[in-house]
């Protein structure tokens, strides 16, 4: 069971996930009983890989569809359709309506109480960089100016409640930094409730007040993003903090598995504690820095967090140096030495689904 430990909140606040559970078909399980609170005005950041039930589970709060079991509410009551604000992956706009009669379409549709608020909307289009682009129609639009008019109009109505499902996915990395920067300041100045779901793993650290990480239907882990890169619940939500890689390292005696972050791995110009030696058996040229694989000989010893000392197999390791270091490059069948924080090293027990601790227990930890 997918659980959370929160702040405690009364059930008639923010959003509340109970036991939720999604069939297609019967045989066909996509989500598996999710527990979830997200507090009023919070920015939950759900990531994960392909098909481990993200966009439906946005869906489901959405009550674009129903749960097979479980249940959604928010502020103590069922959601129903239009209550809340959701921003697609791609923007899927009006073509024949402009810029402005797009982003206004929800407030014109029938159950919608109030009149526009025109202070609001000059708002959204100032913030979204949208002002003076109103009478364009979509083609006259860039990809990233189409999808700010998506998440303008996701927020017109003045929702509560808003689902972003991976809406950067499909547009450059300087427009999408951009636009990340756009949604923070909304979030910032209008405290709407948010749970926005990606596969990027900066952008889910960088806008999640608290990361969500899901595996194969269920929830593995929920806190901050300090608390996941330090101490990742499973194997599966280390792989998904680690860009550009993970280590998953045999030690000899265990059938447990030691994983480190490429990026944990510092140069070491002398042998000492923490300090492995390997040849560069291949480099390929990473955003930032170079990705090193390194072969190393059986015996190696390191220490742990818990002060334990382990021994690892002969086996490969991939070590990142970010190119502030110079020189940049090391050679191929060149000798190298790297050294590693105890505290870096984890531990997971033969299936990867928890975290091990060796001669200790977790509530010792």
């Amino acid at each position: 069971m997918s659980t959370l430990s929160l702040t405690k909140h009364s059930e008639a606040e923010g959003l509340w996930i109970r036991g939720v559970a999604k069939t297609f078909g019967k045989a066909t399980t996509v989500l598996r009983d999710i527990d979830l609170h997200t507090a009023p005005g919070e920015l939950i950041t759900i990531m994960g890989t392909s098909g481990t039930g993200k966009s439906t589970l946005l869906r489901l709060i959405a009550a674009l569809d129903a749960p097979t079991a479980g249940t959604i509410r928010y502020d103590g009551k069922l959601l129903r359709p239009g209550q809340v604000g959701f921003v697609f992956q791609k923007a899927i706009l009006y073509p024949h309506l402009s810029v402005r009669d797009n982003i206004l379409f929800p407030v014109r549709l029938k159950g919608f109480e109030g009149e526009v608020d025109e202070e609001y909307l000059a708002q959204l289009l100032d913030i979204l960089k949208l002002t003076g682009l109103e009478e364009r129609k979509p083609a006259e639009l860039s990809g990233g100016q189409q999808q700010r008019v998506g998440i303008a109009r996701a927020l017109i109505r003045k929702t509560p409640l808003v689902l972003f499902d991976e809406p950067l996915a499909s547009v450059d990395e300087e427009m999408s930094a951009s636009i990340r920067a756009d949604i923070v300041r909304l979030h910032r100045e209008f405290g709407f409730t948010a749970l926005y779901v990606t596969h990027d793993q900066n952008e889910a650290l960088q806008l999640g007040h608290r990361v969500a990480v899901m595996d194969a239907g269920v929830v593995i882990q929920v806190d901050t993003p300090r608390e996941i890169l330090a101490n990742p619940a499973s194997i599966q939500a280390a792989r998904l903090t680690a860009a550009p890689a993970l280590n998953e390292l045999r030690m000899e005696g265990s059938e447990h598995t030691l994983a480190i972050r490429a990026t944990a791995f510092q140069r070491a110009a002398e042998a000492g504690e923490n300090v492995l030696t390997g040849r560069v058996q291949e480099a390929t040229a990473r955003i930032g820095g170079m990705l090193y694989e390194v072969e190393l000989s059986a015996g190696q010893k390191l220490t742990i967090d818990s002060g334990e000392e382990i021994t690892l197999s002969a086996q490969r390791l991939q070590v990142y140096e970010p190119s502030a270091y110079e020189p940049v490059m090391y050679e191929t069948g060149q000798q190298v030495k790297v050294s590693v924080a105890p505290h870096d090293c984890f531990i997971f027990d033969g299936s990867g689904h928890r975290r091990a601790y060796l001669n200790r227990t977790p509530d010792n930890a």
